[in-house]
């Protein structure tokens, strides 16, 4: 039995968080998620649903400056890269405490995959182990694009360009791809200054992986073009924890989750958790 819970909460960082979770009924653990780039915790239904009714309770929030969390004005801003680091220890301590657990697994997808690196290599508060999903340590920019990026930066922070994603590379399940083209809460243009800051933690990463201490699972489709597979074949390489997993998933794209073939990663994911429980 799934039970589903909508709701806001304030944050001692300052932001009203609006926030899902998917509880399951006599919990073996609690799963804090973070979703990607663009995109809210409500892409992860299936995915909640799964945990759940498997005995794993799954909460996330939107991001500040993502889905139902941020006003209109704010959609695609962030003022910096930490602040959702702050938000999400925030977010961990206030979900634990509500639902009764000492630690938690953290789950992250994409920029979410990099927020928890981050956050398991400077905060890790909270966090007993964790599993990654096309975590993007690695965000291919050249050189030209990087200056004038960090000119506009400082120039006109809210200044809006395109999405930098094809929709049409995040899987291979056309209704998704329609979904997520369709859905008024994934912002389509975003600020120049998330892009900078996205951009700039990808790059700064790689100086806190080796205080890494969890175990943790990252997992990757082989076919990735959004973020190259190497990304997490790399911070594997560099993770000094034992207890470590890495399942790079062939002919699959950016969201594995949302793939055609999606119950294998599910899976794979389930089994993880209950060695790790």
């Amino acid at each position: 039995m799934t039970r589903r819970v909508e709701d806001r909460v304030s944050l001692g960082t300052g932001i009203n968080a609006y926030y899902r979770c998917w509880l399951a009924d006599k919990p073996l653990g609690i799963v804090i998620g973070v979703h990607g780039f663009a995109e809210h915790s409500g892409r992860y239904n299936d995915f909640g649903n799964y945990l759940s009714s498997n005995g794993y309770s799954l909460c996330m929030q939107d991001l500040r400056g993502h889905g139902l969390t941020a006003d209109t004005k704010d959609l695609g801003y962030v003022e910096s890269f930490d602040l959702f680091l702050n938000d999400l220890e925030d977010f961990i301590e206030l979900m634990l405490k509500r639902l009764g657990f000492n630690s938690a697994f953290l789950f992250g997808h994409s920029m979410g995959g990099l927020i928890v690196l981050h956050y398991l290599g400077r905060v890790g508060k909270g966090v007993y182990a964790a599993l990654t999903s096309g975590a993007a340590a690695i965000v291919n920019i050249s050189t030209g694009s990087w200056l004038l990026l960090s000119l506009l930066n400082a120039l006109s922070p809210r200044y809006r360009l395109n999405l930098p994603i094809n929709p049409e590379f995040l899987t291979h399940d056309r209704k998704v791809v329609e979904e997520y083209v369709n859905d008024p809460l994934v912002f389509k243009k975003p600020t120049v200054r998330v892009l900078h800051e996205l951009v700039k933690a990808s790059r700064s990463v790689w100086k806190y992986i080796d205080n890494i201490s969890v175990p943790i699972m990252m997992m990757h489709g082989g076919e990735d073009k959004v973020v190259p597979p190497r990304a997490t074949q790399e911070v594997f390489n560099r993770l000094k924890v034992s207890d470590k997993a890495m399942k790079i998933y062939d002919g699959m794209y950016h969201e594995i989750l949302n793939e055609l073939n999606k119950k294998v990663v599910y899976e794979d994911i389930l089994n993880w958790l209950k060695a790790h429980t």
